[in-house]
């Protein structure tokens, strides 16, 4: 069944019906240009039910009583393409020990950073695990075409100026970082360090992904037809992407906590336990409903129908353009 979950609910259903009534107005008034004004209507729709964030039962999530604030830092280059978590790619496993991170601390306030060759934030600090989990199960690989080199260090920024904004509004909150990626450091300068990040973390832990054998990356593009193929070595042949675990131990040690590699079948929930007693109780036998926001399905025809839109807006300004040089020849 769809639940909703809207933000400022009177706020968009009053908007929604002021919009729609004039577009239905419009409709029946102006009888030459019905179809504009059928899209119009159809677009005020689709707009009113994104706002109301529709979404599908997830399964569910632990709830907690944890007080922490968790920030999760977590490579999208595209060397997490690099399959050798099993057969898989870097970033199965990648997904699969946050969504172990979402549980351990379920009930804390979780934020998500994604890096390749600049730093997003993903997630601003939220309670809400399954938010974090269906975003992080959404993470693609950089495109190629845009990748221009990757920094390990690229997120301090980001990162440094959200444990301390944060750290200013809930002062007694422990920080815990989480920083997921290979090590695989592809930009010309040599990485910034963590050391002046050190102060602001509590505990955490840097989880390295990958292998010293390597392995194969499928081409992350927008063009289906080449992403099959494997990213190709300038020397010959499908290039390979390898751990660096030394470069993944500096940013712990620099961090002040602990690496840790990881692989398929090594269980983290022993390493992820004794961090979050350290703040309240996580109880795993108490869940609550998760949500699978599919809000982000109705932006396929809201982008065409806009597309329409400005199509029928560019030959409404050709048309008035062609009018005005005629009558101003004459």
């Amino acid at each position: 069944m769809i639940t909703f979950h809207p933000t400022l609910p009177i706020v968009v259903a009053v908007l929604g019906v002021a919009m729609l009534a004039l577009c239905l107005w419009q409709l029946v008034a102006v009888r030459g240009r019905r179809l504009a004004w059928l899209r119009r209507s159809l677009l005020v729709l689709l707009a009113v039910a994104m706002a109301f964030r529709p979404a599908l039962p997830g399964g569910e999530v632990p709830t907690a009583t944890i007080q922490a604030r968790v920030f999760i830092v977590i490579d999208t280059s595209q060397s997490i393409a690099a399959e050798d978590w099993g057969s898989d790619p870097r970033l199965t496993g990648m997904q699969e020990d946050v969504v172990e991170i979402a549980r351990a601390f379920a009930g804390a306030d979780l934020s998500v950073i994604s890096f390749d060759s600049q730093a997003i934030l993903r997630v601003p600090l939220t309670d809400d695990g399954s938010a974090v989990i269906e975003m992080v199960r959404a993470l693609r690989p950089e495109i190629a075409q845009q990748s221009r080199g990757t920094s390990v260090a690229v997120a301090h920024d980001l990162l440094k100026t959200e444990l301390e904004r944060s750290q200013a509004a809930e002062p007694d909150s422990p920080a815990i970082v989480f920083y997921l990626g290979d090590g695989e450091h592809t930009a010309e300068e040599q990485p910034q360090s963590f050391d002046d990040v050190a102060g602001l973390v509590d505990r955490g832990l840097v989880l390295g992904y990958g292998t010293e054998q390597g392995g194969r990356m499928r081409v992350s593009s927008f063009d289906p037809a080449v992403q099959d193929r494997y990213v190709q070595d300038p020397a010959g042949g499908d290039a390979l992407s390898r751990i660096d675990e030394g470069q993944l131990g500096a940013i712990a040690d620099q961090l002040g906590i602990t690496y840790l590699h990881r692989a398929p079948g090594l269980p983290i929930a022993d390493a992820l336990g004794p961090m979050a007693a350290a703040d309240g109780e996580a109880n795993l036998d108490r869940t609550e409903e998760a949500r699978l926001e599919i809000a982000w399905v109705l932006g396929v025809p809201i982008a065409l129908l806009l597309a329409w839109e400005a199509l029928s807006l560019a030959r409404s300004l050709r048309g008035t353009r062609g009018i005005l040089s005629r009558e101003g020849s004459r």
